[in-house]
Formats: C-alpha cells, sequence, structure tokens
C-alpha cells in the first residue's frame, strides 16, 4: 500500500504558465503520478489524447488568448474526468461545463491533489 495519492495513475497537465506548469509536475509526480505534457496549447493537448490514453487531466482554460473550452469539451467527450485550474469566476464556464470542479489559481497543493484523487 502507498500513501501517494496518485501512484500509477496518468495526469495530462494543460498550463502555459512555465513555472506554475512546472510546479505542478513535480506535485504530480511526487504523488506518484506520471505526468503526460505539461502542455501549452490546445493542439498539443488533443495530440497527447490521440497517443495516450490518461486517467484524468488537469486544464488552465486560458491557453494565452482568454478563454478556450476545445480541450475541456474534448475531455468530456472522451470521458475523461479533468479538473479546470482557472484565474476566471465560476460565470465564465459554459453551462455544458459546469459540473467540472473548478479550482481557483493559485490552486494549494492539497486542494488540487484532493481534487484530482476523487477523480481517479
Amino acid at each position: 500500500m502507498t500513501d501517494k495519492a496518485l501512484d500509477g495513475r496518468k495526469i495530462l497537465v494543460v498550463e502555459d504558465e512555465y513555472f506554475q506548469a512546472r510546479e505542478m509536475k513535480a506535485l504530480l509526480e511526487r504523488q506518484g503520478a506520471t505526468v503526460v505534457g505539461p502542455v501549452s496549447r490546445a493542439s498539443e493537448a488533443e495530440a497527447l489524447l490521440i497517443e495516450q490514453p490518461v486517467d484524468a487531466a488537469v486544464l488552465d482554460i486560458n491557453l494565452g488568448g482568454g478563454p478556450n473550452f476545445a480541450t475541456a469539451n474534448l475531455l468530456q467527450r472522451e470521458g475523461v474526468p479533468f479538473a479546470i485550474v482557472t484565474g476566471y469566476d465560476k460565470s465564465a464556464i459554459p453551462a455544458e461545463l459546469s459540473a467540472v470542479p473548478r479550482l481557483d489559481k493559485p490552486a494549494s497543493e492539497k486542494a488540487l491533489i484532493a481534487q484530482l484523487a476523487q477523480l481517479v
């Protein structure tokens, strides 16, 4: 038995801010996850999802050009559980994504790990 909340899980990280992506990757790896990415563009996330299945994802909806929900919609269609980590208010999330867990940036390590553990 391990005490790592995400042991053996593959987690896709979609985040365009380098330092946040790097910190998130390190955090997830400390919890036993295999990190897919991080990637900073929706097209990169889509390509990775085609190449390999993931257990869950953590997604920033603003990848440099304002809110973009293409990756969120793809994850939802593919049945991949995910959490949105964003600086945007809840009202910026479309109704079809309203049930997706959302964490405010900067999300605490504890909150992020707890949310992902719940998803997987």
